[in-house]
């Protein structure tokens, strides 16, 4: 029987959080009762579960909760822990991780200020006792299966894709507003990007992009005031660009819509959800970076990026084609049916 780290219900819902939220949605219609659980943090909301028992434990919060109070229960009630973030409690755990990506080890020069050093070397200790203390490991991508082996040493046999997908944007209204909140954002005009200062994202591409086609309008959703931490770190922002802060998905959603093209120039990625997301809410084009990881999420149905030569100019891509086809490769129902598959089976 498996308990959840349930400490994703205390942050803010990104995709690694929305990958949790959708799996365990979907997990509830195919489970008896009590064969999965979820553990809760103190002061947590869980979402109602028809199967899924959610059980609030333990006295404190954060980091301390996921360490101390999660563990305690698993080894209380002899249950074996399915933490789905990247992270497990360092002594004593028994269960299933879900790695999302190895981007911290893979690409150290993404981490040179001192708080991003830290982050890193925390994730990399995790990396190392995921891969030394968990029979079996979840990932999302072929490609950060293989980075497992390469950087970790895991056997394939030990990694089990479970890929991301885009049922969830069916169930949110676009929320046309957001054009009367950006009157300078015209329907099928602007390019569309999700971005934040994180080198893997790649934000200075899209700069550049924009200071190459001065006559287009870019905008770029992100959490916090993305102009004002951009230029803290010496990034000039041009008059086309309008950085509008966080976006709701109902306000994502009419933007991927109604954009002449979506942007995505990641530099890495373990699967890269926004351009599927995109696809699911009629983008007419996405643009993605030329990477192993990309190449295996989308197929030809996206224009990719040549990172190398392409420095900034929107136009010169591979164009791919169908794009709406790459929708039948991925469901939640799927993963979900992946997923559970591997709890009955190492559930001895």
């Amino acid at each position: 029987m498996y308990t959840v780290d349930g400490a994703f219900l205390t942050q803010r819902v990104s995709g690694i959080q929305r990958y949790t939220l959708e799996l365990l949605a979907e997990l509830d219609k195919r489970i008896a009762p009590g064969e999965v659980e979820l553990a809760v943090p103190p002061g947590a909301a869980a979402p109602a579960y028809r199967n899924i028992r959610a059980v609030q434990t333990g006295r404190h919060t954060g980091m301390l909760w996921e360490q101390l109070d999660y563990p305690a229960y698993l080894r209380q009630n002899g249950r074996l822990g399915l933490c789905t973030c990247n992270v497990i409690p360092l002594f004593g755990f028994r269960g299933i991780a879900v790695v999302h990506d190895v981007c911290y080890r893979a690409r150290p020069d993404f981490y040179t200020a001192p708080r991003a050093r830290l982050s890193a070397a925390w994730h990399r200790l995790q990396y190392r006792a995921i891969a030394r203390t968990c029979k079996q490991i979840v990932t999302v991508s072929q490609f950060s299966r293989s980075e497992l082996q390469k950087y970790y040493g895991v056997s394939p046999d030990r990694v089990t894709v479970v890929p991301n997908a885009w049922q969830h944007m069916q169930r949110v209204a676009a929320d046309e507003g957001v054009f009367a909140k950006w009157p300078q954002l015209r329907r099928g005009e602007y390019y569309f990007s999700m971005s934040n200062l994180l080198k893997n994202k790649n934000f200075p591409w899209v700069l550049q992009a924009a200071r190459s086609k001065p006559d287009a309008v870019f905008a770029i959703a992100g959490g916090g005031d993305l102009a004002d931490a951009a230029g803290e770190k010496g990034l000039q922002i041009p008059k086309n660009v309008l950085c509008l802060g966080y976006v709701s998905d109902g306000e994502a959603k009419a933007l991927m819509a109604n954009c002449r093209a979506f942007v995505f120039p990641t530099l890495y990625e373990g699967f890269g959800i926004p351009p599927l997301e995109a696809i699911a809410c009629g983008a007419p084009r996405v643009l993605v970076s030329d990477t192993p990881c990309m190449r295996e999420v989308y197929g030809p149905h996206a224009d990719y990026i040549d990172l190398a030569a392409n420095h900034g100019d929107v136009d010169a891509v591979t164009p791919g084609h169908d794009a709406a086809a790459v929708l039948a490769r991925y469901s939640w129902a799927e993963s979900a049916r992946r997923l559970l598959e591997l709890l009955r089976s190492s559930d001895r």
